[in-house]
């Protein structure tokens, strides 16, 4: 049925019978399956993604997507140009649905649109720019940030440090993806995890989000505010340029 890895033989059961009611309806035009299960990292307790393409818009939800299942099952219907709207974000925390399909498992695609939507999500990420006010919004943010976790840091409240270093660590994240002009991705650990090496600026900046994530809460608050030293001129660097359709590099190979 499909190259994904399943960690449980329930999986597989549950995620068959899902497909065998996606395929008789006559509105499904494809169907993708996504997050852990298509990367290959999928647990025992985890979920199965379902993004559908639709022919319409779904008005109320279809009938496949309310039934009770004997394990959780994430079901998105939505059209192909909706889909593709998706893959570009334009404004402040917006996430982009093309990670979905570049690390999908297409299961039903009797018309090629499953693969066409894939493509068109490599081609839209590799050519993405994030536009202008969603960078100002982030060097605006840290500017007034900055100071208040370097006040957290001297006073050296454990509470206070701890909640600095969780709330902040989002945004970190946010502001690396878009300082490289990359889409953000959704704050599934799985997606960010694998497009990581996709950070080319500052150096090594992968590798230091890494040692923040695992980092006690002062020495990542530390460790943010050193990060962040490198990435806020960037935000107000020009785009750099990206490779021309058919060399890209990266995740979008």
């Amino acid at each position: 049925m499909t190259t994904a890895a399943f960690p449980t033989p329930l999986h597989r059961t549950v995620l068959e019978v899902v497909l065998t009611e996606l395929r008789a309806d006559p509105d499904v035009r494809g169907v993708l399956l996504s997050g852990s299960l298509a990367r290959g990292t999928g647990r025992a307790d985890s979920d199965l993604d379902v993004l559908v393409v639709t022919a319409r818009e779904p008005v109320h939800p279809p009938p496949w997507r309310s039934r009770r299942r004997p394990l959780p099952v994430d079901l998105v219907p939505r059209t192909a140009d909706r889909w593709r709207s998706c893959f570009a974000p334009d404004r402040v925390g917006d996430e982009s649905w093309g990670y979905a399909f570049l690390d999908g498992v297409a299961l039903h695609d009797p018309d090629g649109v499953v693969a066409r939507l894939m493509a068109d999500a490599a081609d839209i990420h590799a050519g993405y720019r994030t536009p202008a006010p969603v960078k100002a919004h982030y060097a605006e943010l840290w500017a007034h940030v900055v100071p208040k976790m370097r006040a957290v840091r001297r006073r050296g409240d454990p509470v206070e440090t701890g909640w600095a270093a969780a709330v902040m660590t989002n945004e970190l994240i946010r502001t690396l993806w878009a300082a490289n002009d990359l889409p953000n991705p959704s704050l599934d650990l799985g997606t960010c995890q694998r497009y990581l090496g996709d950070l080319a600026s500052p150096a090594g900046a992968a590798d230091l989000l890494r040692a923040v994530l695992r980092a006690a809460p002062r020495d990542a608050l530390r460790l943010q505010l050193e990060l962040l030293e490198d990435v806020l001129p960037l935000l107000a660097a020009p785009a750099a340029p990206r490779p021309p359709p058919g060399a890209k590099g990266g995740a979008y190979r």
